[in-house]
């Protein structure tokens, strides 16, 4: 790859934020559930009510990223290769990423409290309760990986290097099972969070991402028309 990118070397780093810095209100909460301030029902209300209340004591915000050594790192077909790991990621995020000259990838979790927390109430039959928390959850980390976007972007922005779109293991044709790639390339339990031999992350509510990186790349709005994925978070934040 004949990269321009002014990074020489691997750079990971790792961050944990206080609650108020990566929140969620009533009124998103709310919208989530397709309601609005004036039909959502008083039971409704009244749980998210203390679920936000008790939040802020269920959560801990753990986020980081690596961003590779370009020399480590190949793009080519549909594919992707770091450090001779092969990552078959598809046509659908490869033609994203196919301008990068390196690649970052992001990990952030909200931490294994908020899932037992949900757990205890759907085990209590508090159905509602349970729900709605698990539904928070998914949303928060979210916002947490979003966040995790805008640091990496700004550090990136200082060397004039851009950053594409995230894409995870899972969606858009990209198989769950390159989480093993992916984990073997970073810190073992960075940002808290490991892969089982399922693929899947533990604690749950956490997001695994690949960035491409580099001057003619560019981030575009998520096109839910090439991809089939009928529980992606994009997917339901564009409808």
């Amino acid at each position: 790859m004949d990269s321009l990118v002014s990074i020489k070397q691997s750079i990971i780093k790792e961050f944990e934020f206080n609650y108020e810095t990566c929140t969620i209100t009533e009124n998103q909460i709310i919208e989530l559930f397709g309601y609005s301030a004036d039909t959502v029902p008083e039971p409704v209300l009244e749980t998210i009510g203390f679920i936000l209340n008790e939040l802020p004591n269920k959560v801990r915000l753990q986020s980081g990223y690596k961003i590779f050594n370009p020399q480590k790192v190949k793009l080519i077909g549909d594919n992707f290769t770091i450090d001779s790991k092969a990552f078959n990621c598809g046509k659908i995020i490869y033609s994203s990423l196919k301008d990068s000259e390196t690649i970052a990838f992001i990990i952030s979790s909200i931490g294994e409290e908020i899932e037992n927390w949900s757990k205890y109430f759907m085990d209590n039959n508090e159905i509602l309760k349970g729900y709605i928390i698990d539904k928070v959850a998914s949303e928060l980390v979210e916002q947490l990986a979003d966040k995790t976007e805008s640091l990496l972007e700004k550090e990136l922005g200082k060397i004039e290097l851009k950053a594409t779109n995230r894409y995870s293991p899972g969606y858009c044709g990209w198989s769950v099972a390159d989480q093993q790639n992916l984990f073997a390339l970073i810190p073992e339990k960075f940002c808290g969070v490991s892969v089982n031999d399922n693929s899947m992350m533990i604690p749950i509510k956490s997001v695994s991402a690949v960035i491409g990186i580099g001057k003619n790349v560019e981030r575009k709005n998520y096109d839910c028309s090439v991809c089939d994925e009928e529980f992606c978070y994009k997917r339901k934040s564009n409808e």
